[in-house]
């Protein structure tokens, strides 16, 4: 019998969509657990609740909503943690006025660096969305599960 969380299609430009929806989150997910881009200030400019907590729990989703997306395994768990973490973003950047922003931008060619991190939130809460909708794919972890349990000659239908 397959699993609701990860039956899915066969279609396989879902891989591109989740790629594209991945590699942000794991890559933003990184610099925020390292330092590179700390968290715990925008959270605090944002004025969004406890911001300890906030500046490692979310981080930590990115990284696992990354992965998961990345793979195939489980997406639409990593689909749905992805389109959290991503509404937390858009109301970060929705809350702190562009030139208030707690990290320098000095070197940034763009007037208004933010803007295009804000366009790349909500793509990726659309592509999250989709895979949400039609599953991991064909090139997915998701889809390799499904597919052994069916060539098992599984008489359920």
């Amino acid at each position: 019998m397959n699993n609701a969380l990860t039956k899915t299609s066969n279609s396989k430009h879902i891989a591109i969509l989740r790629i594209i929806a991945g590699a942000p989150l794991f890559a933003f997910g990184v610099m925020h657990i390292t330092g590179m881009l700390p968290m715990k200030p925008l959270v605090e400019a944002a004025g969004l609740p406890l911001p300890d907590i906030m500046s490692i729990v979310g981080p930590l989703a990115q990284i696992i909503a990354g992965v998961l997306l990345l793979f195939g395994m489980h997406a639409r768990v990593g689909a749905v943690i992805a389109i959290g973490t991503m509404l937390g973003a858009v109301v970060t950047h929705i809350k702190i006025p562009s030139d208030a922003w707690p990290i320098p931008v000095e070197t940034a060619p763009n007037p208004n660096p933010y803007v295009p991190m804000m366009v790349m939130a909500v793509v990726i809460i659309l592509f999250s969305v989709y895979v949400l909708i039609k599953g991991a794919g064909a090139w997915s972890l998701d889809s390799k599960s499904n597919g052994s349990q069916i060539s098992t000659g599984s008489t359920e239908l």
